[in-house]
């Protein structure tokens, strides 16, 4: 009996450290498994950038696009001379894997090249509920009409009001265009 006794604790003993190797291995395979997809996932989450629908590359944050957007309507605001002025809609980040992604200046880069349009919050003439065209700003607009209303005092002049809208820059007028547009309507 005592051998027998013998026999049985050793096989449970066995069985015991059969059991602790087996929960240990499937432990270890978890945490793995676990830490490669962390690293993997950290590594590689980022953003494509599409301006309609053309893909302009990949940022690792969507503060590195912000930025980079902000810096070139700073510039453009220097330029033009014009404080509302705003690259065109259209920009779509779509969280991707990324693999080489573009860093500030090569964004910049990037979005200075493809031809984006410029917008600007100016402000649309109308005479009679018709749209006669736009200008930078809605102070430049209601300057226009008053010089307008200066000129033409004693004629009688039709609805004339100005409206607030985004508007392509291409499609503004100077102030000297748009009052000669005006000249010409009263006519």
């Amino acid at each position: 009996m005592d051998e027998t006794v013998k026999i049985e604790r050793e096989k449970r003993r066995i069985r015991r450290k059969r059991k602790r190797q087996r929960s240990s291995i499937v432990t270890i395979m978890i945490l793995f498994i676990l830490t490669s997809v962390g690293v993997v996932s950290a590594q590689t989450q980022g953003y494509e950038v599409f301006y309609h629908g053309e893909s302009l590359g990949y940022v690792q944050t969507s503060g590195v696009f912000k930025s980079a957007v902000e810096r070139i309507e700073n510039n453009l605001t220097a330029c033009y001379n014009y404080d509302n002025i705003h690259l065109g809609d259209g920009f779509e980040l779509i969280p991707a894997r990324v693999e080489n992604p573009m860093d500030f200046d090569t964004c910049v880069n990037v979005l200075n090249s493809k031809g984006i349009e410029l917008f600007v919050n100016g402000a649309a003439i109308m005479m009679d509920g018709e749209k006669l065209g736009t200008v930078t700003s809605l102070d430049e607009a209601q300057g226009l009409i008053e010089a307008y209303q200066n000129i033409n005092s004693n004629k009688n002049i039709s609805e004339l009001k100005c409206v607030e809208v985004m508007v392509p820059l291409s499609e503004t007028k100077d102030f000297a265009a748009m009052l000669a547009t005006l000249k010409a309507r009263t006519k």
